[in-house]
């Protein structure tokens, strides 16, 4: 397909959890509701060039599984680039739903768009840890900054990829900017690779405070979450992630094996301890 300049781009999902941080827009744009039918969505979709989807939710029936419409509105009314709600861990990998189950709708999204890619292209955005989103979750990843404790995962040196939310905005706009490099791809970006135990001497600096750390198994928590998950408890996969970001199913430590796109974006290099020292003044407003 040819790569014209992306002009218009639709953002669906205004409400969810990714699309406030990692899109900015004017304050002139348009703002439309709709039912998600076909037809709602094929006279919305018309006349732009991209579409970004930013729906999200933990459950595989929910949300997500709306996306192959979308894909299919899209392609109806000649949309040219459908960018998927990924924005984490590497949903290339096929093994994801064991360790994540709402990642199968993912995997499925990304199957249809690839049998589909002679009618419109597409742009998967993995960007492991979302970071700054996970810090605004009390104990999300063993982490409670206000009260200043921490639990560690099988000693805290496992590296994994963290990406702050505007870091993946950039990444989604300079992708469509870039459609010959990015078009049909899997786009692994981070604003930083971390350890555990670096994060938390930088807590403890920027705070002038020592946290109190206790110890935890990464294997056993995630046995937990599944436990939760299979009894029908949601909120159980909350534990499954992030404890698959510290290495369980080796989901979020991509640059190892795929290599990062950073430097072919030119997205800056973000530095964790300034991000640490901002997060924890404004906490204090």
């Amino acid at each position: 397909m040819a790569t014209s300049p992306i002009k218009t781009v639709l953002v669906i999902g205004a409400s969810g959890n990714v699309e406030k941080p990692t899109v900015t827009l004017p304050a002139d744009v348009n703002h439309i509701k709709t039912n998600y039918s076909e037809a709602s969505l094929r006279e919305i979709f018309k006349g732009h060039d991209a579409v970004i989807s930013t729906v999200s939710s933990i459950v595989p029936s929910d949300a997500l599984a709306i996306q192959t419409t979308f894909v299919d509105a899209a392609i109806a009314v000649g949309v040219k680039v459908f960018v998927p709600s990924e924005y984490g861990v590497d949903t290339s990998n096929c093994s994801a739903p064991q360790y994540i189950p709402f990642l199968g709708v993912k995997l499925q999204t990304l199957d249809y768009l690839k049998s589909k890619q002679d009618q419109i292209l597409w742009i998967a955005i993995c960007s492991g840890s979302m970071f700054d989103w996970g810090f605004n979750i009390p104990s999300f990843g063993g982490r409670n900054v206000p009260t200043r404790t921490v639990t560690i995962y099988n000693g805290g040196d496992v590296r994994y990829e963290a990406t702050k939310l505007d870091q993946v905005g950039r990444a989604i706009t300079k992708s469509l900017q870039n459609l010959e490099l990015t078009k049909n791809q899997y786009i692994y970006v981070n604003s930083f690779k971390v350890i555990q135990n670096a994060i938390l001497n930088a807590l403890e600096r920027v705070t002038g405070e020592r946290f109190n750390v206790s110890k935890g198994n990464v294997e056993e928590f995630w046995q937990e979450g599944d436990a939760e998950w299979k009894e029908g408890q949601p909120l159980g996969v909350i534990s499954m992630l992030s404890r698959a970001i510290y290495g369980k199913g080796g989901l979020a430590q991509y640059s190892v094996n795929k290599g990062l796109w950073n430097g072919k974006l030119g997205l800056e290099p973000e530095n964790l301890e300034g991000f640490l020292r901002t997060y924890v003044a404004e906490t204090k407003e």
